[in-house]
C-alpha cells in the first residue's frame, strides 16, 4: 500500500487539473460567443500552463508505475491504469484506482466533448470574419482600378464612373 500512496496523489493531481481544463473550456464557449478576444487569450494562456502541468503529472504516474511493477518484478507493458489494477491483488486497491480510471475517462470525454464544440464556434467565427473580409475588399472600385486598360471605351466599366463628364 505504500508504493501506491504516491500514485493516489498523482491520480488526483491530474483529475483535479483535468476538472480546471473542462472549467476553463466551458468559460472558452462563453467568451467565444460573446467574441471577447482579450479574455480568450487570457484562457488560452492557463490552458497552456494546465496542459504543461498535466503533462508533467503524466510523466510523475508512468515513472510511478514504472517503479511499482519493477518492485512487483513483473514486466512493465504499457504502463496504464487498466494494466496496473489487472496486476494489482488488492481488492481494495483495485477499487480505488478503477474508480481513478473511471472518473479520468469521463472528465476527458467531458472535455473533448467541450473542445469539439468550442472548435465549432471558433471555426463559425473564422467563417463570419472572412465573410466580412471579402464583403469589405471586394469593392467595384478594385475592378475599375485594376482592370485592362484596353477595355476602359467599352463595357460595363466605363458606366461605372462616378464622374459625369455631360455635367
Amino acid at each position: 500500500m505504500t508504493q501506491i500512496a504516491p500514485l493516489y496523489e498523482v491520480l488526483d493531481q491530474l483529475l483535479d487539473l483535468h476538472k480546471a481544463l473542462y472549467t476553463l473550456a466551458d468559460q472558452k464557449k462563453e467568451v467565444l460567443i460573446k467574441g471577447d478576444v482579450e479574455s480568450l487569450m487570457n484562457i488560452t494562456k492557463q490552458e497552456g500552463k494546465l496542459l504543461r502541468a498535466v503533462e508533467q503529472a503524466e510523466a510523475s504516474r508512468i515513472e510511478m508505475v514504472k517503479r511499482i511493477y519493477e518492485a512487483k518484478g513483473l514486466p512493465l507493458i504499457n504502463g496504464t491504469l487498466q494494466d496496473l489494477i489487472k496486476s494489482t491483488t488488492s481488492a481494495d486497491e483495485k477499487s480505488r484506482l478503477q474508480h481513478y480510471r473511471e472518473e479520468l475517462i469521463r472528465i476527458v470525454s467531458e472535455l473533448r466533448q467541450a473542445n469539439e464544440l468550442n472548435q465549432q464556434l471558433l471555426e463559425q467565427s473564422l467563417s463570419f470574419i472572412n465573410a466580412n473580409l471579402e464583403l469589405l475588399t471586394d469593392s467595384p472600385e478594385e475592378d475599375y482600378i485594376y482592370r485592362n486598360p484596353s477595355g476602359y471605351g467599352s463595357g460595363t466599366s466605363a458606366n461605372r464612373s462616378y464622374i459625369n463628364k455631360k455635367a
